[in-house]
């Protein structure tokens, strides 16, 4: 059969085929719908000759056993619901194919991204590069304490949404036992970003997924992957080489990343980072650092920057500093929590640092505005504002709202239920909330309701938790059940 050649079918199971997404030497990616529900989807198709015809002399038993490990894994797969990890609907055979039915992504692939920016000789956005990053640590941190491997953690398997967040695919694929599969020609795992122990054939852990996401944080800080060439080149650089540091391709980079990066792609796994959320939490703490200090601007490059740009800049006339605005802490807790949902953990800071340089809300919608991914986020950040506007101008005109009216526990438009205004909270409201939280969005709940609490009663606890809700959960039921701690 000539898989590349295939006509586009109408039908794969009980999903209709819309047209391809992408193919592959193991089968290809369809755009599909489920008429049950009416939602798009990813159809992963996989040709089952792969999984059950052998090379001759093959292990009939391991033949038998390979469509079950599959079917394993696409379990596993389901199993990690994580906002930056796409989910996982369904699996089933149907026509001789295997198939995953993934979550579509509307967007594009880093990989793609990548290329966009080398065709245009820019780099990508560092402050950008590293929020996308640190969700790529924070998906893997989670998947590997659920015990799953990725094992092909490349720019193409990494999907960049609309709203701007990074999200992984094919999760429990890649773990597909490849020892037949690598018999009969074919590889699970890009060469380029496998890592010294996929090579040798010793045995992979978490660690294996660190050294390739440190090869991904190398081709996004530099636009260039370190590892290329042949594949017998490309084996005997990933075993053997050390490549330059990402500062000696392009200058100005912080010597900090020089330091993250070469540690990941150590060639002994005891000489990486111990595990992704470590990576991840220096990670957030090297952010931390270089976006502190008097220049604001140091590393939120989001415009395209090209490579003269790196050359150091002649110094310009300072500008005379905004005069100092004293923000409600309520306000600002708000427009953190939903920034936070674009662009992640970061958003503390890039709060901070507006608000520091804003004098009135036109400024500071401005400043924001550059982190913001479309026009629609940015018009609802600017009618949050906007409303702050009004209620400073009512309050000095002496018609402010009486404590406990429409505006009472609204955060975003979302009612805090029947929580008590004012009510303290106390560690075990904060721990029971937390996990209810978690079983929506994953470990990321512990930071989402530790800034949550932060300044707040229970009402505008609850509010903000209910606001880091995905869409598809009902968020008054949700307020519910944290009102009423015996459900």
């Amino acid at each position: 059969m000539n898989w590349q050649a295939e006509p586009l079918p109408q039908q794969i199971g009980r999903y209709r085929v819309e047209r391809v997404l992408g193919r592959g030497a193991m089968g290809v990616v369809y755009l599909a719908t489920d008429p049950h529900i009416q939602r798009h989807v990813a159809l992963k198709t996989i040709r089952t000759e792969l999984l059950r015809d052998g090379p001759a002399g093959a292990s009939s038993l391991a033949d038998a056993q390979l469509p079950e490990r599959f079917v394993n894994e696409a379990r596993a797969a389901g199993r990690l619901a994580h906002p930056h990890i796409v989910a996982v609907f369904d699996y089933g055979e149907a026509d001789g194919v295997a198939y995953i039915a993934l979550e579509y992504v509307h967007g594009e692939s880093l990989a793609e991204r990548l290329a966009q920016h080398a065709q245009c000789a820019t780099m990508m956005p560092l402050a950008r590069a590293l929020v996308w990053f640190a969700q790529l640590l924070d998906a893997l941190a989670y998947a590997h304490e659920l015990g799953v491997i990725h094992r092909d953690i490349k720019p193409a398997n990494l999907m960049i949404a609309q709203r701007g967040e990074c999200k992984v695919t094919d999760f429990g694929i890649a773990q597909l036992d490849t020892s037949r599969l690598t018999r009969a020609g074919m590889m699970i795992g890009t060469p380029s970003y496998m890592s010294p122990e996929q090579f040798s054939g010793a045995a992979i852990d978490a660690r294996s997924d660190l050294f390739s996401a440190g090869v991904v944080l190398y081709e996004m800080l530099t636009g260039a992957c370190p590892f290329t060439g042949t594949p017998a080149a490309v084996m005997q650089q990933v075993l053997n080489e050390m490549p330059p540091a990402p500062s000696q391709r392009v200058a100005g980079l912080p010597t900090e990343l020089d330091t993250m990066v070469l540690k990941a792609l150590a060639k002994r796994p005891d000489d990486r980072y111990a595990s992704a959320q470590s990576w991840r939490i220096a990670l957030l703490t090297l952010l931390d650092t270089l976006t502190a200090g008097d220049d604001p601007d140091r590393t939120v490059l989001v415009a395209p920057l090209t490579r003269a740009a790196l050359e150091p800049p002649q110094p310009a006339p300072a500008a005379p500093a905004p005069a100092v605005t004293q923000w409600p802490p309520e306000l600002l807790a708000q427009l953190e929590q939903r920034l936070a949902s674009y662009v992640g953990p970061v958003a503390t800071l890039l709060i901070r640092r507006a608000a520091a340089q804003s004098s009135d809300s036109q400024m500071l919608s401005a400043q924001l505005a550059r982190h913001l991914p479309d026009d629609a986020s940015r018009r609802e950040f600017d009618a949050l504002l906007a409303r702050h506007a009004a209620h400073a101008r009512a309050t000095s005109a002496g018609l402010a709202p009486a404590a406990g009216s429409a505006t009472r526990g609204t955060v975003f438009g979302s009612t805090a239920g029947d929580a008590t205004v004012g009510a303290p909270l106390d560690p075990e409201r904060i721990d029971a909330a937390t996990r209810r939280l978690a079983s929506h969005i994953g470990p990321i709940a512990r930071i989402v309701a530790a800034r949550a609490a932060r300044g707040a009663d229970a009402a505008t606890f609850h509010a903000r938790l209910a606001d880091a809700l995905p869409a598809t959960v009902d968020k008054a039921a949700f307020l519910r059940e944290l009102d009423d701690p015996s459900t």
